[in-house]
């Protein structure tokens, strides 16, 4: 399999391949690492490949680490596996996502690769910290929780359930019984459930109580419960479109200003609500809204580098950046810094070069932050467009898939509203204006990476560096994805217990073949010195 992994990476458009890492604990005593590779297959006219199936990924490296994984040692490891794997294919080094693991995070920097923070991760310590920061949330979590714990631990809670849930024809699924994780989501979801079965355990309660004193759930207690699913649902729509396998840097910029808007929206719609419920929900959406404009990584990343080209490279993005990029943002700058970076491929001899920090226009290293703060003319982003009252805002927020959200509020270009955007005549910069004022787009649920193939004689630099910028993950998902599997029966319920090599090895093997489907393997053969039942393929 690990020759099958990388025939696959040779075929690596420009040579380039990005990674993610993610760690997890099994237990007290080892720790696993994981590694996964993610790049696009070349397109070759005896290798066709389908727009759809153009990203590819696979998991490199799997391992139990005993101690501390925050050593040196082991992040050396990390990075020296990373190497070899890109030695053997004569590959270079994308980008590498990761999150959670300063340590790590600084010497990827110190070794020369560039980091990129996972997006999934940023959004997950905002949400975290306005939940841990409200009495009044942490109340309405105890009690969803409470309610949790009563009809998982009561078959009969659950039988007299269904049959409120068939008498007001309400959903019968029983997933919210199943599990609930420490993660905000599964408090998200079950909090969503809760609303949604609101009739049926008003009436449970009833029952449960009839001639007690009334202990149902109180009109506060459902009035904050519905706000708080309305403040997080967009936080998990981004958190779950971010984390798919089609998922782009490309988009990271237009969601993060998604829930600026949507969090100004929510304010007004509740500042026009009247009673206790409401200013308590004022309250709420308030404190979110602090956690989000004070959140220092996520708003670093409309000054990366990474993530503003990306969002130029996307066309149904490159038009709206201006309303994307915080007020102020020196627009040309980022134009001149695509262009010189497209300037540098054409002027190179062979496949792209290696990535590292070119210098910009007027001496300024490309990745320094472009802040023109209070620069009015160019970089002045237009007011958004509206989206009527508040409380419709609400309504079609529900019914709408995210990108078309991005789209009611003006962050994502279409047929209808045009995708160009206005710009020295290096032939570098005739190539990128003719790109930015082009006005063809795509639908917004197609990978931009179809557009970019169809342009890659046209615009050949350009298109290996927008292939470069959209094959490259906005999050660690995939990974964690590989680690997930450690509670699977497969692994956790053996006795004896499976031994860490054999873990690495099903977790490789297991996360591979589902990546490339039609892997052969070859005939299993018994090996001098093997540990009884173990095998190699």
């Amino acid at each position: 399999m690990r020759e099958q992994v990388l025939q696959e990476m040779q075929w690596a458009e420009g040579g380039h391949v990005h990674f993610t890492s993610f760690m997890s604990a099994q237990n007290s005593a080892v720790t696993y690492v994981a590694i996964t590779a993610h790049w696009v297959s070349a397109w070759s006219p005896s290798r066709p490949v389908t727009p759809g199936g153009m990203r590819k990924q696979a998991v490199l490296w799997v391992r139990g680490l005993p101690g501390e994984p925050d050593g040196e040692d082991r992040q050396r490891e990390l990075l020296e596996q990373i190497s070899l794997w890109l030695g053997r294919a004569s590959l270079k080094a994308g980008f590498l996502v990761s999150g959670g693991w300063p340590s790590l995070e600084q010497m990827v920097r110190t070794e020369g690769f560039i980091h990129i923070p996972c997006f999934a991760h940023c959004l997950d310590s905002l949400v975290n910290n306005f939940l841990c920061h409200h009495n009044s949330v942490q109340i309405i979590l105890g009690t969803a929780r409470a309610i949790f714990s009563h009809f998982q631990g009561s078959p009969e809670a659950r039988r007299l359930l269904g049959q409120l849930q068939q008498q007001f024809s309400l959903p019968l699924h029983q997933q919210p019984f199943e599990e609930l994780s420490d993660h905000w989501v599964s408090a998200y979801r079950l909090m969503e459930w809760i609303i949604e079965q609101k009739q049926a355990l008003q009436a449970y309660a009833e029952k449960q109580q009839s001639g007690k004193a009334s202990t149902t759930l109180s009109t506060m207690f459902w009035s904050l419960t519905d706000s708080l699913v309305k403040l997080l649902q967009p936080f998990q729509m981004v958190l779950r479109e971010a984390s798919t396998a089609q998922a782009s840097l490309s988009q990271v910029l237009p969601q993060l200003r998604y829930l600026h808007i949507f969090l100004e929206q929510v304010h007004r719609h509740f500042t026009e609500q009247s009673g206790g419920e409401a200013a308590m929900a004022l309250r709420l959406a308030e404190g979110l809204a602090l956690q989000l404009s004070t959140h220092v990584q996520l708003n670093e990343l409309f000054h990366r580098e990474e993530f503003v080209l990306a969002t130029l490279l996307d066309p149904r993005f490159k038009g709206k950046v201006e309303a994307i990029l915080p007020v102020g943002a020196d627009i040309d700058h980022w134009k001149q810094v695509l262009v010189y970076k497209v300037k540098e491929l054409m002027v190179s001899e062979g496949p792209l070069p290696a990535l590292g920090r070119l210098k910009g226009p007027k001496g300024l290293h490309v990745g320094k932050v472009a802040r023109s703060l209070g620069v009015k003319g160019r970089g002045h982003r237009e007011p958004v467009q509206g989206v009527g009252d508040s409380s419709s805002f609400l309504l079609v927020q529900r019914e709408k898939s995210l990108l078309e959200q991005l789209e009611s509020v003006g962050l994502l270009a279409s047929e209808r509203n045009g995708a160009s955007l206005s710009t020295e005549n290096h032939l570098a910069s005739v190539i990128v204006r003719k790109y930015l004022r082009e006005n063809q787009t795509i639908g917004a649920q197609q990978d931009p990476l179809a557009y970019w193939e169809k342009k890659c004689e046209t615009w050949p630099a350009l298109a290996h560096l927008a292939t470069l910028y959209l094959s490259c993950p906005p999050t660690r998902a995939f990974s964690e994805r590989v680690l997930a599997s450690l509670s699977s029966p497969t692994v956790s319920e053996p006795n004896p217990a499976l031994r860490v090599e054999t873990i690495e090895y099903l977790l490789f093997l297991k996360t591979n073949l589902e990546s490339f489907p039609h892997y052969t393997p070859p005939p299993l053969t018994s090996s001098p010195g093997l540990a009884d039942g173990e095998q190699t393929l």
